[in-house]
């Protein structure tokens, strides 16, 4: 029995596989011990400095933050290659963590023509609002065409333009609130006028003025509201193609791994 089982030899290529089928059927913390077991088994493989991130990688992705950071650390220290892919899921955890002093640490670790690093200050720039910054950083990755101009609407212009009635909501593409606001407010001012200097009925008037007013007023206001929850939205929709992309593009397959 023990002389059939010495001759069953389990090729690398095996183990390599299997674990890359766990980590692509969402069994992160199954497919980190099977990398592990491939580098116990196979520590001169070319691929052993691949697994070696992976088993990172794969502990990143199943939420065990501490076990991802000791061995991306542990990655960087023994000079195993991808080590820029390492301070770049380094810098992520921090940034997840909020240690801004650790996060720009791993930051200035990369090579500053690196899409990894480039991807982290383009994020960076679009957090503070800055989507031009951002583009002009990764401009010539594949990163750059998910990142566009918003069209953000200025809201102080919307209100500016809501002194003449639906004209604000208008410019902010509601063009059914717009002539609403229109006929609505511009309704009452001609009513009012018309009691006023037609029938000389100042109660009639003033209460049609009080109405058109009020209405007018939430026109304004409501304006530049509504351009700021516009931007909102739109500030939003960029960030989130953007965090899309990254996962997408910046998720290193073997031969971007030992690209770097």
């Amino acid at each position: 029995m023990f002389w059939i089982l010495a001759q069953v030899q389990v090729r690398p290529e095996q183990i390599f596989s299997f674990a890359e089928d766990l980590y692509s059927e969402g069994k992160y913390r199954e497919a980190a011990l099977e990398f592990l077991r491939f580098i116990t088994l196979f520590p001169n493989s070319d691929s052993v400095d691949y697994a070696h991130f992976m088993v990172g990688y794969s502990y990143k992705m199943a939420n065990l933050l501490d076990f991802a950071e000791n061995i991306f650390k542990k990655h960087i220290r023994e000079k195993r290659r991808g080590s820029v892919w390492a301070h770049y899921e380094l810098a992520k955890i921090y940034l997840y963590r909020g240690d801004t002093f650790k996060f720009y640490e791993e930051l200035s670790e990369m090579p500053d023509n690196s899409v990894q690093k480039k991807s982290l200050m383009a994020w960076m720039k679009l957090q503070e609002g800055d989507w031009r910054e951002a583009k002009r950083i990764v401009e010539g990755t594949v990163l750059e065409r998910y990142i566009n101009d918003p069209e953000l609407k200025s809201p102080t212009k919307a209100a500016a333009l809501s002194i003449i009635p639906g004209l604000g909501r208008y410019y902010l593409g509601d063009k059914g609130t717009a002539f609403m606001g229109l006929f609505m407010a511009g309704g009452f001012y001609v009513l009012s006028a018309y009691y006023k200097f037609k029938e000389n009925r100042n109660i009639p008037a003033l209460a049609s003025l009080g109405v058109a007013t009020a209405f007018h007023a939430g026109q304004i206001y409501g304006a530049y509201v509504f351009a700021k929850v516009i931007n909102r939205s739109r500030w939003r929709e960029l960030l989130e193609n953007y965090s899309r992309a990254v996962e997408k593009y910046m998720n290193p397959d073997y031969e971007d791994f030992f690209g770097d």
